[in-house]
């Protein structure tokens, strides 16, 4: 079975850096786009002497490959997963002879599904692939927690980690210091109630916790730990989707100081303050006329001092304080003049590293460079056989909505047409989040490259535009947010672009929502199809209250009662959808529960509606594994082919 295994890697790894598609075929075949990325990760150790990769192999499976980079050896497998049981997530290097995996499994708990993600140790030798946590860690717990969450790898200390989980109470996390090599924890700080989340400092000190409150208008709250007093005390207090709402970032080298997201003029911006203050005097670091400045704080090896944030410019380059590393960032821009460039990780030298280039029209490529020898090297392409294939990139677009408000919105046109055209109107999920012009969309490639053209519009509600643009959502499910698709797809068809004749309305998640919603409410789409999407507005409310999420939903719907709700669900619309609709949903989805597709497909079905349902097996909110991927964008191809024609 091994010898078979290594056989088949290598055949992989020959693909992986020869094989591409000719620019002169036309079409791609679904099963580049219904597959994952073969190479979705690769990191370098900290001695910079091995590469790790995370790749989906041919059969589905996935796997952690490793190479010495200091001897002429090939990747060789340290785990594989078939992703029945457990589901393989990510990794992360501990030490040079030790990963730390992430996997799940969908589990039942209480009437509801819950993503349940174990943490694992993976020996680069190919031994010792064990769990980090022990059921001896959790024997007053109903449950096993969810663990994926490493708060601090303890740069100064070789042996432990610091996991936020769960252990002394079945509703808040404690912090546990977790001997990787031994698998024994200490609760460093032990749970407080209401407390969902915590971040320490760079000594490793947990000294910020963020509070959640269900019951409460002001519900949310910031506590900060004092170093001299050893008490904890409140320093914000916020209610959810308002103007006052902050977010701590993470601290410096001074441990009283930290950095923290919060509404500058209707904008998210970057502050610095002083905590050890009893007044706060916040200071503006950083803030963008136009856009919210929703990011993290960035850090290179041997400095308590954060480098600069995530947030990127119009350039696509990202904001650097430390001259030193700008420059360095600016050479590499240079050599990729017209690509998003995301830096990963580095040796704890700073010698070696890792980047990740792409564009919209452009699948990722890995580079592995040496500051000292001056060299970049390509190692690994996410498609490789799409290394060659011309694929259109995105044209950012503006439409006004019938009221007046300015949308933003994102066009792909097949090669070489541009009016007249069978189109995909694409919402996106969240509803509270947004897409973007840059990075490689293997959803809309495809689409394009089927000669559709594609729609994506940044509807009211989305992030990025500022508070007033975000809370102009809040509400407005199956209304104003279903009225900007809507005048985006008569913005496609005004513009020529669109044939109004074969036009499509395809969404997952929310955008699975507003997919049903619009063949329920409009006659301007000859078909829907629908991934994963909300259907019973109802009772996503009412399965959100065995949890806490309910007075999050309450502010997200408007507070409506009960029948509103009803009126905007689409389980209680489909006598009024004419058109055929695909509705696929996964078994395993912890988000929208199977139960979402099962009353849809029987609502359908009552109503004498032309549909196709599909239930994936193993199948998640995010189409992770490969057939469940591979299966959706056949079924979907399939149905666009017959409705739109191609």
């Amino acid at each position: 079975m091994e010898k078979k295994f290594i056989q088949y890697l290598l055949v992989s790894l020959i693909i992986l850096f020869f094989n591409g598609i000719s620019s002169s075929e036309n079409q791609i075949p679904t099963e580049v786009f219904g597959s994952p990325p073969l190479v979705s990760s690769v990191k370098i150790s900290p001695s910079g002497k091995k590469l790790a990769m995370y790749v989906t192999l041919k059969n589905g499976d996935s796997a952690i490959l490793v190479r010495e980079l200091t001897k002429k050896e090939p990747l060789r497998p340290v785990v594989t997963s078939d992703n029945k049981s457990l589901k393989l997530l990510g990794f992360n290097w501990f030490n040079d002879e030790t990963i730390l995996a992430s996997a799940w499994l969908a589990e039942d708990y209480y009437q509801t599904k819950l993503d349940n993600v174990r943490l694992l140790r993976v020996k680069v030798d190919g031994s010792g692939f064990k769990p980090l946590f022990k059921k001896r860690h959790f024997k007053d717990m109903p449950f096993i927690p969810p663990q994926q969450s490493i708060i601090d790898y303890l740069s100064d200390d070789d042996e432990h980690v610091l996991v936020r989980v769960r252990t002394s109470s079945y509703r808040y996390p404690d912090v546990v210091k977790l001997n990787v090599d031994k698998n024994s924890i200490d609760i460093l700080q032990k749970a407080k109630t209401q407390v969902v989340s915590w971040m320490t400092d760079q000594e490793g000190r947990v000294r910020i916790g963020r509070k959640y409150d269900r019951d409460a208008e002001i519900s949310g709250s910031i506590i900060f730990k004092d170093l001299k007093t050893k008490k904890w005390r409140t320093i914000w207090k916020f209610a959810q989707f308002s103007e006052d709402e902050v977010s701590v970032l993470g601290f410096g080298e001074d441990p009283n100081k930290i950095w923290y997201e919060a509404y500058n003029h209707g904008r998210i911006a970057v502050f610095f303050t002083d905590l050890s203050k009893q007044n706060l005097e916040p200071a503006l670091v950083y803030s963008h006329p136009t856009r919210d400045v929703d990011t993290y704080l960035r850090y290179k090896k041997g400095s308590d001092e954060p480098i600069g944030i995530g947030f990127r410019d119009e350039n696509y380059h990202l904001i650097t304080w430390d001259k030193e590393q700008a420059q360095f960032e600016k050479s590499i821009y240079q050599q990729f003049p017209d690509k998003e460039v995301h830096f990963g990780t580095t040796s704890d030298d700073g010698n070696r590293y890792i980047l990740f280039v792409e564009n919209s029209s452009t699948p990722g490529s890995f580079y592995l460079g040496d500051k000292k020898r001056g060299t970049l090297e390509l190692i690994a392409q996410s498609y490789p056989e799409l290394v060659n294939a011309e694929l259109p990139p995105k044209e950012v677009v503006n439409y006004k909505a019938r009221d007046g408000l300015d949308i933003e919105a994102f066009l792909t046109l097949p090669k070489d047409k541009n009016s007249n055209l069978p189109a995909i109107i694409f919402p996106h999920g969240g509803p509270i989040a947004a897409d973007e012009a840059e990075g490689f969309d293997y959803w809309t490639s495809f689409f394009a490259n089927r000669g559709y053209a594609v729609l994506q519009m940044n509807f009211r509600g989305s992030t990025g535009y500022g508070y007033d643009f975000m809370k102009a959502g809040l509400g407005q499910w199956g209304k104003q947010m279903q009225f900007d698709v809507e005048d985006a797809t008569k913005w496609i068809i005004n513009e020529g672009i669109a044939d109004p004749k074969r036009i499509c309305i395809v969404g997952g998640s929310y955008g699975g929502y507003a997919a049903l919603m619009g063949v329920a409410t409009s006659d301007l789409y000859q078909c829907a199809v629908s991934f994963a999407g909300v259907t019973d507005v109802l009772e996503l409310y009412d399965s959100s209250r065995r949890y806490g999420g309910e007075e999050t939903l309450k502010k997200m719907f408007g507070s409506k009662s009960r029948s509103e709700l009803r009126e905007v669900s689409p389980v209680n619309l489909a006598n009024q959808i004419k058109a055929p609709v695909l509705l696929v949903q996964g078994e395993d989805d912890s988000r929208v529960l199977l139960k979402h597709g099962e009353k849809m497909r029987d609502a359908l079905q009552e109503a004498g509606v032309d549909y196709i349902y599909i239930q994936q097996e193993n199948s998640d909110h995010f189409l992770t594994l490969k057939w469940n991927r591979l299966e959706f964008f056949q079924e979907t191809e399939k149905f666009l082919a017959k409705h739109l024609g191609n």
